[in-house]
């Protein structure tokens, strides 16, 4: 089959010329097409469920609305867990599913879950189910100054949609808009009217019921009673009986207000209207910013003088930043391969190479636009990895191909001998990298999932580069290949490179025992070395962000809560100069938001008046570089001794997806009073500990509350139910939503309140009345007891039972969340566990993705392994030479390790993925070396010492070529030529260095193997078994 391939290739120009082109134009289209993103936006397997109950407590949100959802929950099948949190007034679950479910259809199941649910609350909103996922919006513009710019806002919403690529815009921190009707108690009491009537009769003026058609000159029209309240003065003006005078502005202040929203912004200091531009799946986010920057002039002119547009959040320019890192370290890799195949090959050798990257690369991105991938970080990292390998393929060809040359052959039949005769092992080389690239597609975690597109990139590589090799690579070298490629300085290099390596190689297989064993023992030290690095799931990322969110006692305001973050931002600026041309230069913005925080893990929301987070945007100067860690010491001290702070959490920017605390622990089990005894001994605990910060737990002490407890028998005796009494207190407290209706394409709720409850304080609760009938008025503590309580702020659930959460950061320098973690484990197993029996412990944070991850890498690792092995059973129909190839991984291994350890990493989920990949890569020059010696021996009759040592020799200037090609290619990103990048220079490090050290291995230890196994081991084999020398199917032992 191949010899068929390639003799169409060598004789036929057209074909070859055309496949090449029609490969390009194809690669640009996809290219073009393709968006960009900082990272794959992922599924995280999980639904989300949101449900507001406005001026429910915690606990009223988990008994009414969490538990009944959470049973119906219980029916849908492929959950994995379920974590639920109740806060005030909302409630929010979270359904993760085992990895591969369809989430649409999960989706469907959720919804369905949720509609079954019985017995919700009438007045909680209807829940919300949405897909949970690590995607980012492109932008934030926000609208500073007077929060009533609605009309602003609708506008610049409606124009910012209209753009290209736009999904939509979702705007918060608006006031809502409200007609309230206070009522006057006093005039209720003289007309015998109660509140009720007059949220009915609101509800009955806004009726509009269509009556029907009627037929008028052969023309059908619609008829119905329309009545649409639009201001106050027509619910004022709403009668209160039929063929009564008394209307509702008779006995009520009825007003148009503007309610402050529950969630507010404040940006650079000054109040904000928050407009979050989302884009559609397949626009290109940096498109996006660029044209947003380009309106954002005549936007802000547009608006009045006292409002001002500026862009507050940016969420492309890490995508810009790290996308061009890559790049600039990617175009730095190529040119210094393009100068290695120059130097150790020759000009137009190199040339030849270089001829498969733009067809390995364009027909890449036209696979990647066809499965629905993008142009990210991560598969910009899985192009750069294939840009050494997709150029070993044309140089083993092209290299053999020389060799027939020099024996005298034609140009077009040193190309057809040359290329037919190293074919097969090439295409096993490629099948073998893919191989081990492939199992990375199946490794849990986020990072996991997020991982998963980077072998895709790079098998999407190597099929281009052998499609090149076999189709187009053969006709170019029945055309190009030089005679005397090998003359002048690059012969000379190779002779004094084979002088050098022939003594050594021949020693190392004289003894070669002594070379396998000391191999081995360097492996094992390099894995005892291994066991004492330090292990982290991903690294610290650039200071170019700050978050920190916090709580203050439950029922503080929400004044005192913006306070606290304005005395934050102060700090803040002051370190980096309190000057505002400092602020212009270092800082690009600060946003507070208070009265809700989403935890950035589990996407769950906490809202609540007393929570707030702020967050800053710093320009990465050197200054801002320098200056970073002692703002985080300096902010750590503030916000440890600050007392009116009940909790904090310093968010410093991560490498890789948004992640929460770096140490989860939960405490699980039925009792609150345990759970909470063994969270306090949890944390003061983690405050032994040297390098743990930022230690907290999500508890909380809620507002204090009033229960009332109605007494239904006093309660009868005036002919109340406690429906009545409950509706009554609602309508003097929050007020009693009667209505909504549109006005001006808004919704607009109409409250009735009764105007005596406004600014009551804690003592007047039980002088509230209620009026019966038959017109009594009774007062609150005359049919209820009152009981003071402190409810608790939030609660969480974990698979239907409370949890608490103690959450810590790590210094990764000191400890990290892996040890942090088996230390808690160890102090609970030792100390707690025999008091609390019913109680367990179970971690997320980094440390339940590291599990997650760890648990799946093994397994990756050995089926690479395991396939890498039967596809080279199946080419050399051995048992034993593959295992002789395969030698090759434990020296990439010691390669990798050892570089991350000179290099002062850490180990990592990044950099393991990279030993994983590792395992395909070093195989292929161990695997073409093992073939030419099979090739002395059967071919030329060699004996096996003499095989081994010249199918060395004559693969050296290969196999250097190609070791040489991928580092170089890999290593300004490893080294951080053109900006470091903390999420793949781990990786590049991995492959760069345990392809490096692992060549060197291999060309001194695989021979050396060889001859051992093939002389010493089988040769002691066939003598005690000669009659086994020979396979059943004919062929050579199956052993050899």
């Amino acid at each position: 089959m191949f010899d068929k391939i390639i003799r169409l290739s060598v004789g036929n120009s057209v074909f070859v010329n055309l496949l090449f082109f029609l490969i390009i134009a194809a690669g640009i289209l996809g290219a073009l097409k393709l968006p960009r993103e900082q990272f794959p936006e992922v599924s995280l397997d999980a639904v989300g469920v949101e449900v507001v109950y406005v001026g429910a407590t915690a606990s009223d949100v988990e008994e009414l609305i969490i538990r009944p959802i959470e049973e119906e929950l219980d029916n849908v099948a492929d959950v994995k867990r379920i974590e639920s949190l109740a806060t005030e007034g909302a409630a929010n679950i979270t359904i993760t599913f085992l990895a591969g479910t369809d989430l649409r259809d999960a989706r469907a199941d959720v919804e369905k879950a949720v509609q079954a649910t019985e017995d919700l609350p009438e007045d909680a909103e209807t829940p919300q189910v949405r897909e949970v996922k690590l995607d980012l919006p492109v932008l934030t513009v926000s609208l500073l100054g007077d929060r009533a710019l609605r009309t602003e806002a609708d506008r610049v919403q409606e124009l910012l949609s209209r753009r290209p690529g736009v999904a939509g815009v979702t705007v918060t921190g608006l006031t809502e808009p409200r007609i309230v009707v206070n009522l006057d108690e006093t005039k209720l009491r003289s007309l015998q009217i109660r509140p009720a009537e007059i949220s009915q009769a609101i509800r009955n003026a806004k009726a509009s019921v269509p009556a029907g058609t009627v037929e008028s000159g052969g023309s059908e029209i619609f008829v119905k009673t329309d009545k649409r309240l639009r201001s106050a003065a027509e619910v004022a003006a709403i009668p209160l009986r039929p063929g009564s005078p008394v209307r509702i502005g008779d006995v009520a202040k009825v007003r148009d207000v503007e309610e402050q929203p529950d969630t507010r912004y404040f940006v650079n200091g000054v109040e904000a209207i928050q407009l979050v531009v989302n884009r559609e799946e397949s626009a290109d986010p940096l498109e996006i910013r660029d044209d947003l920057i380009e309106l954002l002039p005549t936007l802000d002119e547009q608006l009045p003088p006292s409002a001002h547009a500026v862009i507050s959040e940016d969420y492309t320019t890490l995508i810009r930043d790290r996308l061009q890192t890559v790049l600039i370290n990617g175009a730095t890799g190529a040119l210094l391969v393009v100068l290695v195949l120059a130097w150790v090959a020759g000009f137009r050798q190199a040339m030849l190479a270089l001829w498969g990257m733009p067809v390995s690369y364009l027909l890449a991105t036209f696979m990647m636009d066809q499965t629905d991938m993008t142009i990210n970080v991560i598969s910009t990292f899985g192009l750069l990895i294939a840009t050494g390998i997709v150029v070993d393929d044309a140089i083993v060809v092209i290299e053999n191909t020389q060799r027939h040359l020099e024996m005298g052959k034609t140009r077009v039949q040193a190309a057809i001998d040359g290329a037919k005769e190293v074919l097969l092992p090439v295409t096993v080389a490629v099948t073998t990298t893919c191989f081990a690239f492939l199992p990375l597609t199946m490794v849990g975690g986020t990072m996991g999932r997020v991982m998963k597109i980077l072998p895709l990139a790079v098998m999407f590589c190597l099929v281009g580069s052998l499609i090149e090799a076999i189709f187009i690579l053969p006709g170019h070298l029945a055309h190009f290949a030089s005679r005397d490629a090998e003359g002048g300085r690059t012969a000379r290099l190779v002779e004094r490179m084979k002088a050098v390596y022939r003594p050594v190689l021949n020693l190392c297989l004289r003894w070669r025992w002594l070379v396998a064993g000391l191999a081995f023992l360097a492996f094992v030290a390099t894995i005892l070395l291994a066991t004492k690095m330090p292990f982290q799931y991903t690294a610290p990322g650039k200071p170019t962000e700050l978050q920190i969110s916090y709580k203050l006692p439950a029922g503080v305001g929400r004044e005192a809560t913006r306070a606290q973050g304005e005395a934050i931002r102060a700090l803040v600026l002051d370190e980096f100069g309190a000057s505002a041309e400092a602020e212009e230069a270092l800082v690009r913005t600060s946003k507070l938001r208070i009265g809700s925080v989403r935890d950035p893990r589990t996407q769950l929301l906490e809202t609540g008046a007393n929570v707030g987070i702020i967050r800053f945007e710093f320009k990465l100067e050197d200054e801002v570089i320098e200056g970073y860690p002692g703002l985080i010491v300096r902010l750590e001290d503030y916000l440890a001794t600050n007392p009116d702070l009940a909790a904090y959490t310093i968010m410093e920017p991560q490498a890789g997806p948004p992640a929460g605390p770096a140490i989860t622990a939960r405490v699980r089990g039925r009792y609150p009073e345990q759970i909470d005894a063994v969270v306090r001994e949890l944390k003061t605990y983690l405050r032994t500990l040297d390098g743990v910060q930022n230690i907290d737990d999500d508890s909380g002490i809620g507002k204090e509350t009033f229960s009332v407890r109605v007494d239904q028998d006093l309660a009868a005796l005036y002919g109340l139910n406690e429906l009545e009494i409950a509706n009554a207190l609602r309508s003097a407290i929050d007020g009693m939503v009667a209505a909504e209706v549109s006005i001006d394409e808004q919704r607009v709720e109409i409250v009735v309140r009764t105007a005596g409850a406004q600014g009551l304080d804690r003592s007047g609760i039980g002088s509230l009345t209620v009026t019966t009938a038959d017109g009594r008025v009774v007062r609150l503590d005359q049919v209820a007891k009152l009981e003071r309580t402190r409810e608790i702020g939030s609660i969480r659930r974990r698979d239907g039972q409370r949890t608490v959460a103690v959450t810590a950061d790590v210094a990764q320098e000191v400890i990290t969340a892996l040890d942090a973690s088996k230390k808690i484990q160890e102090y609970f197993d030792d100390k707690l566990a025999e008091r609390y029996p019913e109680l367990e412990i179970q971690f997320g944070g980094d440390t339940e993705e590291i599990n997650e991850s760890l648990s799946d890498l093994p397994g990756a690792f050995l089926l690479a392994i395991g396939l890498i092995y039967i596809a080279l059973a199946l080419q050399f129909r051995s048992y034993v030479q593959p295992v002789i190839i395969l030698c090759a991984v434990p020296f990439g291994i010691m390669g990798a390790i050892l570089g991350l350890f000179g290099m002062g990493y850490d180990l990592s989920l990044f950099a393991l993925f990279g030993v994983v990949a590792l395992a395909g890569i070093v195989v292929n020059d161990s695997l073409v070396m093992v073939d030419f010696i099979n090739k002395r021996r059967t071919n030329d009759g060699y004996e096996v010492f003499d095989a081994a040592l010249d199918g060395a020799l004559e693969r050296l200037r290969p196999i250097v070529s190609t070791t040489l090609t991928t580092c170089f290619g890999l290593g300004p990103l490893a080294v951080g030529v053109g900006g470091k990048d903390e999420i793949l220079a781990p990786m590049a490090i991995s492959i760069a260095a345990g392809l490096g050290i692992s060549t060197a291995l291999v060309l001194l230890v695989v021979p050396s193997v060889y001859v051992m196994i093939e002389r010493d081991v089988l040769g002691l084999w066939y003598r005690m078994f000669p009659g086994r020398r020979t396979g059943d199917d004919g062929s050579d032992d199956a052993l050899a």
